[in-house]
């Protein structure tokens, strides 16, 4: 019989033995640096001002730079992939990181005598594989920056809050891709996988959004990327990105040094649809000085599996947040409000399916990283 001393020994041995098993096993992924979604001619009016960010200085865009140092300096935190630098032989070695911006939106509004500015960017950092020019693995990324001021904010002052928010270690990107970059892994033959397929927004909801958001697919792209990022971390599954062309899946990718490559994004083994009936807002309470408002958001959450439309969850939901506004203010900025109240009832659908036993099982489980 082994000895407690014996024993703890041999649990040591084994315990390392896995553990170097495990990371010979981690497969060999090349950084292949920043890149825009959409196409070339495009970006200038999409990205504005994070494109004039990423201009050329010394040969490099900048942005890119910076990307290049902070995955070098930090590519220890990517603990289920070898990441690996310099010129890729993509007969060898077909898979890629990349940190992928797919969304830049600046809201500027005038309230009294009050410019405020909300500024809103959304990213994906994900795998490639260039053989089969396909998305291999995507963990969705959504920050945002508040500020206010007495006079209108140039563009300038624009650039210099999202270059804030996007460089340096301690900036609002840096913290979230430190908590991502653990969960990104190179998604297993049996393993399923999440998408956000399908996204509506009602008419109900229009009233409460910026103009800028009433226009074509905007606001969609914006859910389907919160509903990603919350399911994400929250559920812990391998989600793909959204596409808002459903007929045709996939991601044109700018890359810095100016090469454009389209890859498909796969048919997910999972879907969800997400269907913003609207925002409502209610008067609760109301007395000389203030007023006590409830906003709340309407959200339809269905969960299939669209190769043979088998349902796992289908409700609707609502979430409600409440805002004081006093008197003596004219105008309420009800944006930050109503998306407060939509992330509520995001995070309300995801504890829902983590409940259910049927989607838990047949659904998240199979979808865990």
């Amino acid at each position: 019989m082994l000895s407690k001393a014996h024993t703890l020994l041999v649990s040591v041995f084994i315990s390392l033995f896995f553990a170097q098993a495990t990371e010979g096993a981690k497969p060999k992924v090349f950084w292949s640096g920043f890149a825009f979604k959409g196409m070339d001619s495009e970006l200038r009016v999409r990205y504005p001002h994070t494109y004039s960010l990423n201009e050329i200085k010394d040969d490099i865009p900048i942005l890119n730079k910076y990307f290049n140092e902070y995955f070098s300096d930090n590519r220890s935190k990517l603990i289920r992939i070898n990441l690996e630098f310099g010129v890729a032989d993509f007969d060898e070695v077909t898979l890629a990181l990349s940190l992928v911006m797919t969304d830049e939106q600046v809201l500027n509004e005038k309230l009294g005598d009050i410019y405020k500015s909300v500024i809103q960017l959304g990213f994906e950092l994900i795998v490639l594989d260039f053989k089969k020019l396909e998305v291999v693995c995507s963990q969705p990324i959504f920050i945002e920056y508040r500020d206010a001021s007495s006079k209108p904010f140039s563009d300038n002052q624009i650039q210099e809050r999202i270059q804030s928010m996007v460089a340096g270690s301690k900036s609002q990107l840096a913290e979230v891709l430190t908590s991502k970059m653990q969960s990104i892994q190179i998604i297993a033959k049996n393993q399923g996988t999440l998408r956000v397929k399908e996204v509506s927004i009602g008419d109900k909801a229009k009233p409460f959004l910026p103009e800028k958001y009433t226009q074509g697919a905007i606001y969609n792209q914006i859910v389907a990327q919160q509903f990603g990022l919350l399911m994400a971390s929250e559920g812990q599954v391998a989600m793909l990105p959204y596409s808002k062309d459903k007929s045709n899946a996939s991601m044109s990718l700018v890359f810095s040094d100016g090469s454009l490559v389209q890859f498909k994004i796969p048919e997910p083994t999972f879907a969800i649809d997400l269907n913003l009936r609207g925002f409502k807002k209610v008067q609760s309470k109301k007395t000389a000085a203030e007023a006590l408002w409830v906003y709340g958001a309407f959200l339809d959450v269905k969960v299939y599996e669209p190769e043979f439309e088998v349902d796992f969850f289908n409700q609707q939901l609502k979430y409600g947040v409440q805002k004081i506004v006093p008197v003596s203010q004219k105008a309420v900025d009800e944006f930050p409000v109503v998306s407060e109240a939509l992330k509520g009832v995001c995070v309300q659908a995801i504890g829902l399916m983590k409940k259910d036993k049927k989607t838990k099982e047949k659904v998240l489980k199979k979808c865990k990283y």
